[in-house]
């Protein structure tokens, strides 16, 4: 009997020290160098303003990066660069041309529009723009970088209207924008856009004047709207400029 209790006490302890020794060294690697994405294939829907804002750039560099008006109507399939470090500039004359060549459906209505519209930012002065909350309700989710979140979230009531946060030129209304929903995105001055996500219904179109008493879009029943303003390109807190 002792015998046997001995035995199967040596048993049931070399598993216990196996698990007890040290663990074979870990070898430090360094980490693989992030891929680096130089061009993007256009897709259904995608204007320089939505790729523009997809890779947080300015379109004026996206354009100049592929000789391009910032006017210039894309085709699905099409490869543009995403290496900003070719801002060479377009002749005007040039890209008009190749803009009115790849819209044949271009109407006068909405050529007289795009003209009023870029008379009116060349006319806009950033500094004299009066900022407002976009819709009746509270920040639930705050800007924070670290966290991925380039603007805020507002709850509101169901079905809500959202206005412009600042007169402006729609420069994108649609649902191409992964994560966005239904966006519309504002170009308030040379250096300066507001974007407006998750909509139910879009009320106003790409070109179209809106002042800051205009409703451009209603709410789901969540209530939510989320929030973005950029300044050249880049999130900047929204609350700066609402506060």
């Amino acid at each position: 009997m002792r015998i046997w209790l001995a035995m199967a006490l040596i048993v049931w302890t070399i598993p216990m020290l196996g698990c007890s020794s040290s663990p074979a060294p870990i070898v430090s690697r360094e980490q693989p160098p992030s891929e680096v994405i130089n061009t993007h294939r256009v897709e259904r829907g995608d204007t320089l303003y939505s790729i523009a804002w997809r890779y947080d750039c300015t379109v004026e560099s996206l354009a100049r990066a592929n000789r391009l008006s910032t006017h210039y109507v894309l085709r699905e399939g099409q490869i543009l660069s995403l290496d900003l470090s070719k801002q060479t500039q377009l002749k005007p004359s040039s890209a008009n041309k190749s803009t009115q060549n790849r819209d044949s459906k271009k109407t006068a209505k909405s050529s007289a529009s795009s003209n009023r519209s870029n008379q009116w930012l060349k006319k806009a002065n950033a500094g004299n723009l009066r900022w407002q909350k976009p819709v009746n309700g509270k920040i639930v989710e705050s800007y924070d970088p670290k966290s991925l979140r380039k603007g805020v979230t507002f709850q509101a009531t169901k079905g809500a209207v959202v206005q412009p946060a600042a007169k402006g030129v729609v420069v994108y209304a649609g649902d191409g924008l992964r994560d966005y929903g239904k966006l519309v995105i504002i170009k308030h001055s040379d250096y300066l856009l507001s974007a407006y996500g998750h909509n139910q219904k879009l009320l106003v179109t790409e070109g179209q004047i809106v002042e800051a008493n205009e409703v451009i879009s209603k709410l789901s029943p969540s209530g939510r709207l989320y929030f973005e303003i950029r300044k050249d390109g880049k999130p900047v807190n929204p609350k700066v400029y609402l506060d």
